[in-house]
């Protein structure tokens, strides 16, 4: 599913959250997958652990922390995310994705008349048939 849920970890926040047996519903993948780092988040106490621990496992995430190496896919994912997690290079990373403040007047949201009207040019407007989308077929008898 969305948030790549082991089957093991899938069972277990299923029955504490009451959620259905699909791991490929959307709203029941994303609410566990949320929990899930929540509590991972909660056990482990910063973002770079849960996100170790989520990528490779809780118990993978301890065993490297009593020394061994985490898997390289993890080390990779981990340095993939750390200019975003750590908090020197998050306002940076913050500061290129900011959108720029802009009146809600100005906002491309609402479309502005054009400068001088013409109504010549308004042909388009005008139905090709008196039908919503098509013009109807000629009626045919059967022979």
């Amino acid at each position: 599913g969305l948030m790549q849920i082991m089957p093991a970890t899938w069972d277990e926040l299923r029955v504490h959250y009451g959620l259905g047996a699909d791991p490929f519903d959307p709203r029941d993948n994303i609410l566990a997958g949320a929990a899930y780092l929540r509590q991972l988040h909660d056990r482990y106490g910063s973002i770079r652990a849960m996100l170790a621990a989520y990528n490779a496992g809780p118990a993978r995430y301890e065993a490297s922390l009593a020394g061994e190496p985490l898997p390289p896919e993890t080390r990779t994912y981990i340095a993939a995310l750390a200019p975003i997690i750590e908090k020197e290079s998050a306002a940076a990373a913050t500061e290129l994705v900011r959108p720029m403040a802009q009146s809600w007047r100005a906002a491309p949201l609402f479309a502005t008349p054009p400068a001088r009207s013409n109504p010549t040019d308004a042909g388009f407007l005008v139905p090709r048939s008196g039908a919503l989308f098509v013009a109807p077929l000629p009626s045919r008898r059967a022979p």
